[in-house]
């Protein structure tokens, strides 16, 4: 091949090289476009992630935890809700029934719903343990709903115990690890943040 270009003169040196000029450009150019779309749909993916998971999610679950400590503030403060040696009065277990049924119970089906409908965007390939026990607690409590309904309250908790700690846990690390990743796609300044493990005065019944 250098013999025949050699052979020919330099007109197809000057030919060669812009073919192999054009080549190399091509070549970088559709591996250029690929990073781009490739990045373009981690990003989509990373935003569908805190839109419609991990942002809803810990939104909802912030909210339950604020309500909860509200609620705790006001009714047997300090105390073990369900103490065996001191148990609550009628009129704090109505105030317990008013708020599962009003503040707690529409935020945990909210959250079930989201995990339900975007279920596919989670990172793990198996859903993560505190959620399992989550849904698991909603579940069991609507069989003490319903005994409410029927006016019998002589069951008051789910016999799943709400997984406060690690469900806390999980989806703030989620939700700013998503947050980070979103900073990054959209090239701006590594923020470090420290984990501000909250403490959780009991886990909800």
């Amino acid at each position: 091949m250098d013999t025949l270009i050699e052979w020919l003169g330099g007109e197809a040196k000057t030919i060669s090289f812009a073919i192999l000029a054009g080549v190399v450009g091509f070549l970088t150019k559709s591996f250029y476009d690929l990073y781009v779309t490739r990045r373009k749909d981690k990003l989509d993916r990373v935003n569908q992630q805190l839109r419609l998971l991990y942002g809803p999610l810990y939104a909802l679950n912030a909210t339950a935890h604020q309500a909860w400590s509200a609620f705790r503030f006001r009714v047997r403060p300090g105390r073990v809700f369900f103490e065996p040696e001191s148990p609550p009065t009628e009129a704090e277990l109505a105030a317990w029934r008013l708020w599962m049924l009003t503040v707690f119970r529409p935020l945990h089906d909210e959250m079930v719903s989201v995990i339900c409908k975007n279920a596919d965007l989670f990172e793990e390939d198996d859903l993560p343990t505190a959620l399992q026990i989550f849904l698991a607690h909603v579940a069991a409590y609507k069989v003490v709903f319903e005994r409410w309904e029927q006016n019998d309250f002589s069951e008051h908790t789910s016999i799943v115990n709400y997984p406060a700690q690690p469900l806390q846990m999980y989806l703030s690390d989620t939700y700013r690890a998503c947050k980070a990743e979103q900073r990054r796609f959209l090239g701006r300044s590594w923020i470090r943040g420290v984990r501000e493990i909250e403490e959780v005065p009991e886990s909800y019944a």
